[in-house]
């Protein structure tokens, strides 16, 4: 799955950090790309899922921070990490990925030709390359915590990972 340019937005890091899974971005990715702005989001976190994990994942080398590029008014329906998310995404050109789960930043992506997934398509990425036996787990993992993901979402991520069974998540 490996992009020219993997830029990452505040919610997938907590996610995957709240489901003891963030790790899985650096293997799938190699390297992943936040501005300052998605930075300072999540570690103002202090002790929430996320704030530990990205300092660490800075300071070996595998998440670079970037400065938040100006002009992120111009998505205003968006908070500043996502703006500055798309922002960069956008000057990146052909080949960027953003890793975000907010629908409205999902659908200004996309409208813009950006490839974009979330938290559900990282692990599903880290079960097709075999960095995980499972989804669910994980999934079980992120429900324990206080990260809010949409049963609907979970349903469609079991199904697509072949792990659909009568006794789904909440």
């Amino acid at each position: 799955m490996a992009e020219a340019l993997v830029v990452a937005d505040a919610s997938p890091l907590i996610g995957l950090a709240a489901a003891g899974a963030f790790d899985l971005l650096g293997q799938l990715f190699g390297t992943v790309t936040v501005t300052t702005a998605v930075r300072d989001e999540v570690m103002a976190g202090g002790d929430l899922p996320g704030a530990r994990e990205l300092a660490a994942a800075i300071a070996a080398g595998w998440i670079d921070v970037v400065r938040t590029p100006s002009g992120t008014d111009v998505f205003p329906e968006l908070d500043s990490g996502e703006a500055s998310t798309l922002l960069l995404a956008m000057q990146a050109g052909h080949g960027c990925l953003v890793l975000m789960d907010e629908p409205l930043g999902r659908a200004q992506a996309r409208a813009r030709g950006i490839a974009v997934t979330g938290l559900a398509g990282v692990l599903l990425a880290a079960k097709q390359d075999g960095l995980i036996p499972r989804v669910r787990p994980v999934l079980e993992s992120l429900a324990q915590s206080d990260f809010r993901i949409s049963g609907k979402i979970v349903d469609a991520v079991l199904e697509q990972a072949g792990e659909a069974s009568p006794a789904d998540l909440d």
